[in-house]
């Protein structure tokens, strides 16, 4: 397959290599506990086992690294933001991690026997790119599969923060421009996209997964501390409709309530492709 070149997502990259950079500490101890609910899914896709040679792609903080190397797997990491690559080894010390672009893999063809990039292909300015790359560094028949977040209509908590933002703010900023958020929250996207990457398509499936909170009031700083996206969009609205944001948040994630705290779903969509 001959991929384009897309569209120029440069200053996307920059500002999310700049933001994830930034909210790395937070990310690693709230973002990557939640979405580690689907750590044992993800490899159990993969059918990861002792002596599996597994790359994680966008690794960040290294936790789902560290799942696989607890099963047996020689584990290798990358990922783009160097303060992430540095948790990463204190969270995986038995696994190598790279500084890298997943759009320009430093690895030779057919070093790996699955490729692993949870929640990195809504990262990255051209997936085909990224996806082409892991097919190169497989082995034959290796297995490649990937998560991204299920789109608002039917994932709460992606709901509840774009909703709020649209009724009580707008999404039109000067923020750098990127790919479709949601593109691969659909099945049949990444099963398209997948074959037109030259991949067979093993299966797609959505995954249950809780984001929890201590509390609604909770809600808003957790999520402006350990992303890189909605800090920056709030921080461009007006104060009144900041506040009515943050309100409205809040207010939405009360009914939520379990047991004391807070569980808001947010489910993902894994697809698993092998190298013919």
């Amino acid at each position: 397959m001959t991929q384009s070149s897309g569209p120029d997502y440069s200053a996307f990259r920059e500002f999310e290599r700049a933001g994830y950079s930034k909210v790395a500490a937070n990310y690693s101890g709230e973002t990557a506990r939640v979405t580690s609910q689907v750590n044992d899914r993800i490899l159990d896709a993969v059918g990861a086992k002792p002596g599996t040679r597994l790359l994680d792609v966008a690794c960040g903080p290294g936790r789902l690294s560290a799942s696989a190397a607890s099963r047996g797997c020689a584990v290798t990491g990358i990922d783009f933001a160097a303060p992430m690559i540095e948790i990463a080894k204190r969270t995986c010390p038995t696994g190598t991690f790279h500084v890298g672009d997943a759009e320009s893999l430093p690895f030779e063809p057919s070093q790996f026997d699955v490729v692993v990039c949870s929640l990195g292909l809504l990262h990255f300015t051209n997936p085909e790119r990224a996806i082409g790359e892991a097919k190169r560094v497989l082995v034959l028949r290796g297995l490649y599969a990937f998560t991204c977040w299920v789109p608002p209509a039917r994932n709460p908590f992606m709901g509840l923060l774009f909703g709020a933002v649209q009724k009580h703010g707008t999404l039109d900023v000067p923020l750098p421009a990127g790919p479709p958020l949601f593109r691969f929250g659909e099945p049949a996207e990444c099963e398209r996209t997948l074959r037109e990457c030259g991949l067979e398509v093993v299966q797609t499936t959505e995954l249950a997964m809780n984001w929890d909170f201590e509390s609604a009031e909770h809600v808003v700083p957790s999520v402006l501390g350990a992303t890189a996206r909605l800090a920056p969009l709030l921080s461009l609205q007006t104060q009144e409709q900041r506040e009515r944001i943050e309100q409205a948040i809040t207010e939405g994630a009360r009914a939520y309530a379990v047991g004391g705290r807070v569980e808001i779903p947010a489910p993902m969509t894994l697809a698993v492709a092998q190298k013919p």
